[in-house]
């Protein structure tokens, strides 16, 4: 049995379009190997997300949360709130078919189950997106943002990098968390996911965790799937930033210590202070650059 866990957050729309593509009647052949359960863990949304699910998805079990404390979180009560041997977690802003589904599960028997497996994943006009890395060096760091802003600019050599570099199935440091089949063996071992981490990094952080007990993470181009990016992050591109540099500071602090995050820190402080200083042409008001200078001197994991 496959427990697919998707996480949401006033994703309503691509929630359903997901929903639909996964309870459709599957071919009979299908139907003998794939045994699902789907379970939609919604943190608190505002958009009857929980209610549509519920009224249009009878088969599918739904765990509403009485507030948005973060994706950790939601994935936590989830894994404790299911059963299956298997997992497949993911966005409400994915779109999967079941047949993607059964492959991914046939790959993570082929490689001899490792403890975590992602697909390619692909935005809808086919260009690829940076779903899987290295261990997060300032030097991987560097050329992952590079990178990933000319994939968002929709450079071709940028697709053709990326799509040369996941050409193949192979072991990486890890994958998103956006979909990410695991079994349940190794979501024990590994432990909970750290809830220090409201959103970003969380996903990164549990794949480290899992290579620092000798288990292996993969990324694989053999199935590949649609996201749509940050969906949820998207109405709140402010918060998002918020939580993203109060993220980045605690991963900074988890992994590198505290020299590094002084370094990172100072760093951050003049890149918010040139925010703030040409106002909403940096793409963000001067509150919020404030904010994000006031977060990267918070206590991580405060």
């Amino acid at each position: 049995m496959i427990d697919i866990l998707i996480v949401n957050y006033n994703c309503a729309g691509p929630l359903q379009k997901l929903l639909d593509a996964l309870t459709a009647p599957p071919n009979a052949a299908l139907t003998k190997r794939l045994r699902c359960q789907i379970t939609v863990v919604d943190n608190a949304s505002t958009d009857g997300s929980a209610g549509m699910v519920q009224n249009q998805f009878l088969a599918v079990q739904v765990i509403e949360r009485p507030e948005n404390d973060g994706y950790s979180a939601a994935v936590n009560e989830g894994l404790a709130s299911t059963k299956g041997s298997e997992i497949l977690l993911l966005n409400s802003d994915v779109l999967i078919q079941l047949e993607t589904v059964a492959q991914l599960s046939r790959i993570w028997e082929r490689l001899e189950f490792p403890a975590i497996i992602g697909p390619l994943h692909l935005e809808e006009d086919e260009f690829p997106q940076l779903t899987w890395g290295s261990y997060p060096t300032p030097k991987a760091e560097a050329r992952r943002r590079r990178l990933d802003r000319a994939l968002a600019n929709r450079e071709a050599w940028a697709k053709k990098a990326a799509l040369a570099e996941s050409c193949r199935t192979r072991k990486v440091d890890w994958v998103s968390g956006s979909c990410m089949f695991f079994p349940r063996s190794a979501a024990m071992e590994i432990g909970p996911w750290d809830q220090n981490f409201f959103l970003f990094f969380e996903d990164i952080d549990w794949c480290l965790r899992a290579k620092e007990k000798g288990l292996d993470v993969y990324h694989t181009s053999e199935a590949r799937i649609t996201h749509l990016h940050g969906a949820s992050v998207d109405q709140d591109p402010d918060f998002a930033e918020l939580e993203y540099r109060h993220s980045q500071c605690y991963f900074t602090k988890k992994y590198f210590g505290s020299l590094r995050l002084l370094q990172l820190r100072f760093f951050l402080t003049f890149k918010f202070m040139g925010r703030w200083l040409i106002g909403g042409r940096s793409g963000f008001d001067r509150s919020t650059s404030w904010q994000c200078f006031r977060e990267a001197w918070r206590s991580p994991g405060a």
